[in-house]
Parts: structure tokens; sequence; C-alpha cells
């Protein structure tokens, strides 16, 4: 008798006790055993599997009992997460079992994470299985990890063995193994999941912890700042590489290096250029100056102005150029037209749409604002460092109204509205 590695399968009809599962419990509503799913947000995943118990004879399946296991993973501390485990039958269990009792679970972290291993008392629930029984069982597990040296990251990848008696019901006696490890039984990989990074640096408030390969969606106020957001739209939607776009799967990735930002701005939208390509109409106030705003944006590795001899992984190059201009970009100006802002192409610089970035000369208070202190907020509540991934929700939508011209220099007219 032994665990086989989960497999994607269908859970069985068959009515359950009514036990609420460990993600609902903790208030994680998304977090349940209705289907084998891996889903996460930058501080709690959620991983649920459908493990076969089998009983062979000579290699040969001869009655298989389907459960369910949800564990879930929450970054509830600054020093601490939990971990939430949840087994269930998915389907009623062969009588070809007499019992199937799950006896013991043993976890596992790295360098100074600790888990603190719970007694058998603590499951909620039996932790035993007949056939005709469908109850849930729940334990709940804390880690802890060392937070006193200040400055430090950390990489932890907490794992869970999990063992059981598994009893036919003719009495045989077989050769068996028990034990499903997390980390390992599982055909769809995991390597990239359970990433965990806990840090002691200023990334956010004191000392936490994120799921590192999750990221993260900056939202854009676009009914505020329609200007900028108009113009992310632009180039998220219209060039061949979409910085920080989710729908096609192209992060945008934070670039941490102050003096590097500055070289890239500077490249892209050098001293004078939105003064000069600008128009007044765009300003909100007086006390409003135009400002040259760039896409994707300096502080990222997705930005025109950084070169790949210095990381950058879309640089903005003229032909046969080796230095990142802002003339390689599309170009665009912001101007009102009774009650509505359009963006217009520079003269003369009509797009081909193959182009790698943006520059527009927008209002400064639109540009700065759109970001400034909502980014740093975003930046320290997701306790972003240098590399890490994340989304632009730029909140534009054109509802189908955009008209493409067919290359060589024809229009893109759209018409979009603030979400």
């Amino acid at each position: 008798m032994c665990f086989g590695t989960s497999t994607p399968a269908a859970k069985g009809s068959s009515p359950r006790s009514g036990a609420r599962t460990a993600g609902a419990a903790a208030g994680v509503e998304w977090c349940n055993t209705d289907f084998e799913n891996i889903l996460a947000t930058r501080f709690t995943e959620c991983d649920v599997r459908s493990v076969p118990v089998y009983i062979r004879m000579d290699g040969v399946i001869q009655a298989t009992a389907r459960f369910m296991f949800l564990r879930m993973l929450e970054l509830d501390g600054q020093n601490s997460f939990t971990e939430h485990l949840t087994i269930e039958p998915a389907q009623q269990i062969p009588t070809a079992f007499r019992e199937i009792n799950f006896v013991g679970v043993n976890h596992l972290c790295q360098g100074s994470c600790t888990p603190h291993e719970p007694d058998h008392s603590a499951w909620q629930g039996k932790t035993w299985w007949v056939p005709g029984e469908m109850h849930s069982a729940s334990l709940t597990t804390s880690y802890t990890w060392d937070a006193t040296a200040a400055g430090n990251a950390y990489l932890y990848k907490p794992d869970v063995k999990i063992d059981a008696n598994i009893l036919p019901s003719d009495g045989k006696i077989r050769p068996f193994m028990t034990g499903y490890q997390w980390s390992l039984d599982y055909d769809g990989g995991t390597e990239d999941l359970d990433r965990i990074r806990c840090d002691t640096t200023n990334a956010g408030p004191g000392t936490g912890c994120v799921f590192v390969n999750h990221a993260p969606t900056y939202l854009l106020n676009a009914k505020a700042f329609p200007q900028a957001a108009a113009h992310a739209w632009l180039i998220q939607k219209t060039t061949p590489h979409h910085p920080g776009s989710m729908a096609d799967r192209k992060p945008l990735y934070y670039m941490g290096d102050s003096a590097q930002n500055s070289r890239s701005r500077n490249r892209i939208c050098p001293t004078g250029w939105a003064a000069t390509n600008g128009d007044a109409s765009a300003l909100v106030d007086a006390a409003d100056a135009l400002n040259c705003d760039e896409f994707a944006f300096a502080s990222s590795y997705n930005s025109g102005g950084m070169s790949s001899a210095e990381g950058g992984m879309n640089p903005a190059l003229l032909p046969g150029g080796t230095t990142p201009t802002g003339a390689a970009c599309i170009g665009t100006y912001a101007k009102k037209h009774g009650t509505l802002v359009h963006l217009f192409s520079l003269n003369g610089t009509d797009p081909t749409f193959t182009e790698v970035c943006g520059r527009s000369a927008i209002s400064g208070m639109h540009n700065q604002e759109s970001m400034g202190n909502h980014f740093a907020t975003f930046m320290r509540d997701m306790r972003i460092m240098d590399k890490d991934a994340y989304w632009l929700d730029t909140r534009m939508n054109d509802g189908g109204t955009c008209a493409y011209g067919t290359g060589g220099g024809q229009p893109v007219i759209c018409k979009l509205t603030a979400a």
C-alpha cells in the first residue's frame, strides 16, 4: 500500500461532513478543496492536490482511494508564518480498504527557519477514515525565523511529510511504503512554488516575508491621472514587449540602482524635451509644468534607456546605434480638446509600433503623482526588491473602439475610458 503522486482528478459528488476547510476557516474563501489548484497572493498561497492511495499486488493496482490535500501558507507575522493543512476524501473510500489512518506529519525548513511541530492532539477532526466516512481533518503549524540581524534576506521553502497506515480489508500482508512529501510527490513540478523570501531590510515596514515568485499588481489611478495612464496603456498595448502586461505575461522588473535610474531617464527624457515638444493645454493649473513621461519606467530593467551591457532587457536603439536614446521611442504629447485630452504623435515621428518604449510630454502633476508616494507605498507594502517582477494595470479600457491603420505611418485612433 502506498501514496501515489498527486495527479489532476475531479472531485466526487459524495457529500462531506460540512466542516469548513482550513482556508475558509482562516478567512481565505478562495482556498478550498473544490478542485485541484495552486493559487497565491503576495502573502498567501493555497495548494490543493488530489492524492491517490493504492493497494497493489505484484505491481498491479487493486484499489484506489483518493484524498484531497490542502496546504495553505499564510505569511501573517513579521518573523513567523503559518501552515494550515487539511485532509479529506475526494470520493467514497472503496470497501477494499479497512482503514486509512494518517499517523503523523513532519515539517521541514532551511537555515534559521524553524517549524514548531504540533502533537497529534492538535488535529481538528479524526485523522482516520473507513469506507462511508467523508469528514475533514485539519492541522495548523507555525514557523519562525531568526530576524535578529538587520539588512539580510533569506529564502525558505518549508516542506511537510505526511505518513499513514493503510490497511486492506482482506487482511493480507503486503510489502508497503508510506509517506507523502509535499515538495517531491507532485507531477506538476513544484520547484518554483512555496518559495518564501524573508528579510530585515527596509523593503517594508519592519521585518517580513513574501512569496517571491508571486508578482503583485500596481494599479494606476486612471481617473485622477488619465494622461499618464493613457500613455502607459498605449505603450503596453501596441509595442512588441508589452511592458507590465499580465495578459501578455510580460512583467516589469524593478531596478533598484538610483544611478542607473538617472542614466536611463536622461537618455529617454533629456532636459527640455517636454517643454520643446509639449502643449500647454495639457497643464492642470498655473503651478503645473510639462514633464517627459517615459514608459517602461526608468526604475525597471524594461526601460528603453538601459543598455544590454547594463542589464537592460529592451534598449532603445536607432539603426546602427549603440547607446539607448529616446529618439528610438514612440513620441507623443498630450493636448486638450474640449473636455477630452488626446495623445498625438509628434510631427514627423508617427510610430511603426516596433518600438520598445515611449516618451510623452504630459502634465507634470499627472506624471509625478500617478507614481510618487503611491508607488512608494506599493513598493513598501509588497516588499519589492531589485529584480522583483510586478504587473502594471493602467485601468484604461478602449472598449473595442480602436481603429488601427495598416502600418507605414497609418494612425491608431482609440477612445479610452478610465476604470
